[in-house]
């Protein structure tokens, strides 16, 4: 990672939630499109930080604001279904990511 650089992915979906919420809609969605696992400068603990992703994304939830996951990370299955559920898409190679769009966009409004 570097330096001063951060990715802390709870505090982006509850930015995100922030401006969801005062939408008028019937439906909400956030789609989140990752390249890989939570992780911040300021926080060494993976598991701290999943944790954070995973009570952001239960309060999405609480908010009537569905979540799903797309992540480009091969290794995403260590981590993303403990965060989003069943709500996540990997995607092993970002060439099949046009497929993957349309397959996810037919699953989501079907």
């Amino acid at each position: 990672m570097q330096a001063g650089y951060s990715t802390r992915m709870g505090a982006a979906v509850r930015h995100a939630a922030h401006y969801l919420e005062h939408q008028q809609a019937d439906k909400k969605l956030l789609l989140i499109l990752t390249d890989g696992e939570p992780s911040d400068i300021d926080v060494d603990d993976p598991q701290l930080l999943t944790q954070d992703t995973r009570q952001a994304v239960k309060e999405l939830d609480q908010k009537g604001i569905y979540s799903y996951c797309i992540s480009l990370d091969p290794r995403a299955d260590d981590y993303v279904r403990d965060i989003f559920g069943k709500r996540v898409t990997v995607v092993d190679n970002v060439q099949r990511l046009p497929e993957r769009m349309t397959q996810v966009f037919v699953t989501l409004t079907g």
